[in-house]
């Protein structure tokens, strides 16, 4: 009897608990006056386009719409290079412009695979788009590395 009351106990703390953890974990991340940067929304924007792009990729029917999202991807990413991103003032002085140049070289990169991306979509050629997705997925992730802060999480 007491270790199921004990049991029902603690199912019913870590049910609360967790909710009261949840609630109090968004409160900490909604007082957060991070204001997002325009090089931010930008890549945010292309963020959301990617991830639903990546998973409507391979069916032939929704390439439109793929062409699509590929476009407004472009688009943010176009509107990326005009931006320098929030690390570089962290860099030594005399790398900063080394490091914006290199940015900007990879952006290029970047808008160039977009346009092919769009292309292939537009020429229902889906073997093709998978291809190139598959290399912004690791050029992105190569450029992260270099050009994104680490999150302080």
């Amino acid at each position: 009897m007491k270790i199921r009351l004990l049991s029902t106990f603690i199912a019913f703390m870590v049910a609360f608990g967790g909710l009261n953890l949840t609630v109090l974990n968004a409160g900490s991340h909604a007082s957060k006056d991070h204001e997002h940067t325009p090089l931010e929304d930008e890549m945010e924007a292309i963020s959301k386009a990617f991830r639903t792009l990546r998973r409507q990729a391979k069916d032939p029917a929704k390439n439109a719409a793929s062409a699509e999202l590929a476009g407004k991807m472009h688009k943010a990413a176009v509107a990326s290079l005009d931006f320098e991103p929030a690390w570089t003032a962290e860099q030594p002085a005399g790398e900063q412009a080394d490091f914006v140049k290199g940015y900007k070289k990879e952006m290029e990169k970047f808008v160039g695979m977009l346009a092919d991306l769009e292309k292939a979509f537009k020429a229902d050629d889906n073997a093709k788009a998978e291809m190139i997705i598959g290399k912004l997925r690791d050029q992105q992730k190569s450029s992260h590395k270099e050009y994104k802060k680490p999150d302080d999480d």
